[in-house]
């Protein structure tokens, strides 16, 4: 038996998949490894393995642009256990570059986790609900890179971080 290799997987979420998805409300978690490609290539790793990896991407991310187009519901994955730590906000500008309106990608990361995780008090910034509130030196809407560059933190009411104040 042939051992399947992750895009192997991906490509197996055909058109009549994600067209069920949609139908029954399912989510698709998008969970790219954004640094895996790099740190590959930096590793020295066989040219093969370089090449698989390299594929299994392009096929995530066009199943990815496939969901977008058809309305499945959308979510915020991690590869926290792979890259780095604090390297994930990263992903906002990749679902942006694949074709996801930027307010899009932050309901993904926000409202719509919660739905799925069924949590009501999480996912928007509404009294009786838990959140946390970031500041950015500009308006994600129109360039979602600039939640990489966060300045202010607030939790529950506690300011943890105000550059402002330094």
């Amino acid at each position: 038996m042939k051992k399947e290799t992750l895009g192997d997987l991906v490509r197996r979420l055909d058109d009549q998949a994600l067209d069920l998805m949609k139908q029954k409300g399912t989510y698709f978690i998008f969970t790219p490894v954004l640094c895996i490609n790099d740190r590959l290539k930096k590793a020295g790793a066989p040219p093969n393995v370089v090449g698989k990896a390299a594929a299994a991407t392009a096929a995530a991310d066009a199943t990815f642009k496939r969901a977008l187009a058809r309305g499945v519901k959308l979510g915020f994955g991690s590869d926290a256990a792979v890259c780095p730590h604090g390297s994930q906000v990263l992903q906002f500008a990749d679902m942006v570059r694949l074709g996801m309106k930027p307010l899009a990608a932050l309901r993904a990361a926000t409202s719509s986790d919660a739905q799925l995780l069924g949590r009501d008090d999480l996912g928007t910034l509404e009294p009786g609900k838990l959140a946390d509130v970031v500041g950015v030196p500009g308006d994600p809407s129109r360039d979602i890179t600039v939640v990489e560059k966060v300045f202010f933190v607030m939790k529950d009411g506690v300011v943890y971080r105000n550059d402002a104040r330094r």
